[in-house]
């Protein structure tokens, strides 16, 4: 039952790999202005490894007045994303747990899961507030009239945002349950370990227990041959004394 469920989430992974793969040479975002005459003025779009590209020539001075500002993360982090999909496929077609003899040795791999999951969830959730918002750019889509200017904004997200958000939830199941059996599989082989450890440890509190005891009876007896000295002392004081 374990390995059916793990085998559903491996291809629901992988799916969303290829989904993810996709998206990131998709449009992401799209800035479009039209006249009132419904002509197309100004048009640019958002890519994740070209940024801002528009299909007008530079002769457009409308539009390249309305050419939005670039994100502040550089560019080439974003070819990060695409190492991250191809090692996490990596991880899933052949680093398998599911026939692994040494699985201790996996939890690297899990870390290349969990690092693709926080990245898409990055672009997904944390790159919109950071960016479109501050930016006035309307998400996830929205279309504004300027009755002044006879123009109508439209802001919407592209396929390319679309098929992150779904690929997100695809991803996120396989790269849990792989943490997680790798990590329950490293803390049970680590229990013979720690039992070990742990009789160590009360034999050791058995061994400073008897040499406390052992130490408290040496003192006692000393304690007691000084008594009796003492005695012994004053008796001899007292017998001279009368003499």
């Amino acid at each position: 039952m374990e390995r059916s469920v793990s085998q559903i989430f491996r291809l629901v992974a992988l799916i969303g790999l290829i989904l993810l793969l996709f998206s990131v040479f998709l449009e992401w975002y799209s800035v479009q202005i039209y006249d009132f005459n419904n002509d197309l003025v100004v048009s640019w779009s958002y890519y994740f490894l070209t940024e801002w590209q528009t299909p007008f020539s530079s002769s457009s001075i409308l539009n390249s007045i309305m050419r939005p500002d670039n994100a502040t993360i550089p560019v080439v982090i974003n070819y990060i994303i695409i190492c991250g999909i191809l090692a996490s496929s990596y991880v899933i077609l052949v680093k398998n747990i599911d026939n692994a003899e040494a699985i201790k040795n996996y939890m690297k791999f899990a870390y290349i899961n969990i690092f693709l999951v926080l990245l898409v969830g990055y672009y997904v959730i944390i790159s919109p507030i950071l960016y479109l918002v501050p930016n006035e750019f309307y998400f996830p889509f929205l279309s504004v009239r300027n009755y002044e200017l006879e123009l109508l904004y439209v802001y919407a997200v592209g396929p390319g945002y679309i098929l992150q958000l779904i690929s997100f939830p695809l991803i996120f199941p396989y790269s849990i349950f792989y943490y997680r059996t790798v990590s329950a599989f490293i803390q049970k082989e680590r229990e013979p370990e720690k039992i070990v450890q742990k009789i160590i440890e009360n034999s050791q509190e058995l061994i400073d227990l008897d040499k406390y005891i052992a130490e408290e009876e040496l003192q006692s007896k000393l304690d007691t041959r000084l008594s009796e000295r003492d005695a012994e002392s004053l008796l001899i004081t007292f017998v001279e004394g009368k003499k």
